[in-house]
C-alpha cells in the first residue's frame, strides 16, 4: 500500500515521504495511529502545497532574523556585580542574567538562545554570542562593573 507519512516513522521514513508498506502494516499500525494517510493525487498535492508555504515561511523568519541580528550587533549591556579582591566576581554571571538584562532593554530571547562560551567571573567588557535563528548569530558586549 503506497502511504504518506504524516510523522517521521522509524524503519519506514520521515514527514511527508511516499513510501510503500505492507497493507497489514498500514492498516493496523500508520492509519488506526495518524502516522500516515493514503497517498492520494489531493494528499499529494497538499503536502507540496504545505512544503511550498514552510519554505518562504522560513526563508521570511530568517530574513527578520539577519535584520534584528544587525541591530544587536552595536547593543551594549552593563550589568553591576558583586565582587571581591582582583575584580573576582563572587559566582559567575549566567545566560539567565544576561536574558533579563536584555529583556529590560526591550530584547527577548530565551536562556538557551544565549551562548557564553567560558564563565564570566571578573569584571570588565567580555564578547557573548546569541544565537536568533538556526545559523544566524550575533554578538554583544556585556560589561561587568562593580556593584557600589
Amino acid at each position: 500500500m503506497e502511504l504518506l507519512l504524516l510523522k517521521d516513522v522509524k524503519d519506514v521514513g520521515k514527514k511527508g515521504d511516499v513510501v510503500r508498506v505492507r497493507d497489514g502494516h498500514a492498516r493496523n499500525f500508520l492509519l488506526p495511529n495518524d502516522l500516515a494517510v493514503p497517498a492520494t493525487r489531493s494528499n499529494k498535492k497538499f503536502f507540496a502545497e504545505q512544503r511550498t508555504r514552510s519554505v518562504a515561511r522560513k526563508a521570511r523568519e530568517k530574513e527578520a532574523a539577519e535584520k534584528r541580528a544587525k541591530e544587536l550587533r552595536e547593543l551594549k549591556i552593563t550589568l553591576e556585580v558583586k565582587a571581591g579582591e582582583g575584580d573576582k566576581l563572587y559566582g559567575s554571571v549566567t545566560p539567565e542574567d544576561v536574558r533579563v538584562a536584555l529583556e529590560q532593554q526591550g530584547h527577548s530571547f530565551e536562556k538557551k538562545q544565549i551562548r557564553i562560551k567560558e564563565a564570566l567571573k571578573t569584571l570588565g567588557v567580555h564578547q557573548i554570542e546569541i544565537e536568533i535563528f538556526p545559523q544566524v548569530k550575533t554578538r554583544i558586549t556585556v560589561e561587568l562593573v562593580k556593584q557600589a
